[in-house]
């Protein structure tokens, strides 16, 4: 069990890790945060903490036992700190200080007049201590002080259409009290770039489509925020590699009713398939008509086209794109179950602790998937059987899209979205029609 002491201090880290990243109380972090503060502890200190670990240093998770030590480690020194130890003894100061004044002092028990001495030794200690505790106080109210975003201000601007797409940025950032001033892409910490304090211009590509929350960051604080919804005008296909990925035209794929990279195709880029498995990623993104993942039904068809050497699993997972939500339904081969991990627009779920062997099946042949949504109740079914069932979390949001990613490679044979009332919104069968709006 954690002491009353420790439980404050480790309140004071926990508030000092929400005001770094800036998405607010920790009470209201949806499990998608989480993961995003887990990639960014592991990208500053090396050190990877599960979403689990940090979900039960929020109390998000009931848990009786203390954090063990590498746990609080990582953490201060994520905030800041070198480790835990020093981390407590400052907190301590801090703790002490506004108690510990020449007041306090002079009305103390009075020492015996043969000892002057003494006393004025420890009336000067205690006030080195009370100033020591209340610069430590002051220097870190100061470098954790939030600044205003109304100081600031970040606007976008599109230079054309399709994929890649760069995207014009305007900022204002001159009332930033440091030269640490950053715009980020998206959620992903690895697509933040350092710019000018001065400037008022910055370009950044886009390599996929989908929806994207560009950010303005000052010093450790997300000042200003904007959003971006970067349309795939047809279907984006792509091998993915970074920095850039390689596109394929979509009319290259779509044949025989379906859409797929062949091996040959892949192998043509000079793409290996072992012993590191090629991700390829179907993507479609656009805004629809009435469209929201409170409320839907997605019906598709696919299958694995690679099972040698390392994709023995045949790993597929399907997105289902909202704008500042998704939804991530993983497939595998029956054996590889125990790897799978959910996403549900807020709600998490991994085969380490939740049923998902439904989510496996022989993918070598088509396999259907269909998610039913209503009022929020989501209902997955993969071969026909219900795979699972949970409710979401998060309020209501449009949905933009749907991407298909293949470990190796692999198929789809039709995708499509309808409303409740049995309205489709959106369908795909790859058939010579479609091969046009493609291109």
């Amino acid at each position: 069990m954690i002491s009353q002491q420790e439980d404050r201090q480790l309140a004071r880290c926990r508030q000092l890790i929400e005001e770094k990243v800036g998405w607010g109380s920790g009470e209201s972090w949806a499990t998608q945060d989480f993961e995003r503060l887990s990639e960014l502890i592991a990208q500053q200190t090396s050190v990877s903490l599960s979403i689990t670990t940090l979900k039960r240093v929020w109390g998000r998770v009931k848990y009786d036992s203390a954090p063990t030590t590498t746990t609080l480690n990582t953490l201060v020194q994520f905030a800041g700190y070198e480790n835990w130890q020093q981390f407590k003894t400052t907190s301590q100061l801090q703790y002490v200080a506004p108690g510990i004044s020449p007041d306090v002092v002079t009305v103390s028990a009075p020492e015996p007049l043969q000892k002057p001495v003494l006393r004025r030794w420890w009336i000067g200690a205690g006030l080195l201590v009370g100033l020591v505790g209340l610069s430590v106080f002051f220097l870190n109210y100061v470098n954790h002080r939030p600044l205003s975003p109304e100081l600031f201000s970040f606007s976008s601007q599109y230079v054309a259409k399709g994929i890649p797409n760069s995207v014009v940025f305007h900022y204002d950032a001159t009332a930033s009290p440091t030269d640490s001033v950053f715009i980020q892409q998206s959620w992903d910490p690895r697509r933040r770039q350092l710019v000018p304090k001065e400037g008022h211009e910055h370009t950044s590509i886009y390599y996929y489509p989908g929806y994207f929350r560009a950010k303005l960051v000052v010093g450790k604080q997300i000042v200003q925020e904007q959003d971006l919804l970067i349309p795939s005008e047809g279907w984006n296909v792509a091998i993915e590699q970074e920095p850039v990925p390689v596109y394929v035209k979509p009319k290259e794929v779509i044949h025989n009713g379906s859409l797929g990279i062949p091996v040959t195709l892949i192998q043509h880029q000079n793409i290996s398939m072992q012993p590191k498995l090629p991700m390829v990623q179907y993507r479609y993104v656009q805004e629809f008509d009435g469209l929201r993942n409170d409320n839907f039904t997605l019906e598709t068809r696919v299958k694995s086209d690679f099972k040698q050497g390392s994709s023995v699993c045949q790993h597929v997972t399907i997105m289902i794109l909202c704008k500042n939500q998704y939804f991530a339904i993983p497939l595998s081969a029956k054996g590889c179950v125990g790897d799978l991990n959910l996403y549900l627009a807020g709600h998490f779920a991994e085969a380490k602790t939740k049923n998902l062997s439904g989510f496996g099946a022989d993918l070598s042949k088509w396999v259907d998937m269909r998610c039913d949504v209503r009022n929020k109740k989501a209902q997955l079914f993969v071969g026909g059987k219900k795979a699972y069932e949970a409710v979401l979390p998060t309020e209501a949001k449009d949905i933009i899209g749907i991407s298909y990613d293949f470990e190796g490679t692999g198929s789809v044979d039709f995708v499509r979205f309808t409303q409740p009332d049995g309205k489709v919104v959106f369908e795909d069968n790859f058939d010579s029609t479609n091969l046009a709006e493609n291109r």
